[in-house]
């Protein structure tokens, strides 16, 4: 599931909160997004990206099986931007090393985050 020519930017969602996961994934497909996920465990979203390479990415912090910081170095080491969206902000703590990411606090709405996606894939956050 990586990007073909013509084909719609593909985003990975790390949400375990059902509601918050299904808005967003909503959002970005009316914005011209595919969506991968949303994964609500680290395992499964690693699991994933043995096949796939997202365009990029917006993790939750923590999700049901812990902290996404495997996903976050793994997405790190094949060049894929990617944003924080954490409703917990002790949740910095957990992912230290990435304080030059863009870390945006829950709640927000998920156009937010739509806008957010559209200026990381032009290298403007």
């Amino acid at each position: 599931m990586t990007k073909l020519a013509g084909s719609k930017p593909l985003v990975l969602v790390l949400e375990d909160e059902a509601l918050i996961a299904f808005n967003l994934h909503d959002e970005l497909q009316d914005a011209g997004y595919a969506v991968a996920g949303p994964f609500t465990t680290c395992s499964a979203a690693l699991e994933w990206l043995q096949t796939g390479t997202p365009q990029t990415a917006i993790l939750d912090a923590a999700l049901k099986d812990g902290s996404c910081r495997e996903i976050a170095l793994e997405l790190s080491r094949h060049g894929v931007p990617f944003l924080i969206y954490s409703g917990h902000h002790e949740d910095r703590q957990l992912l230290a090393e990435f304080h030059h990411v863009t870390w945006i606090e829950k709640p927000v709405p998920s156009a937010v985050l739509v806008q957010a996606c559209q200026q990381l894939l032009v290298g403007g956050l």
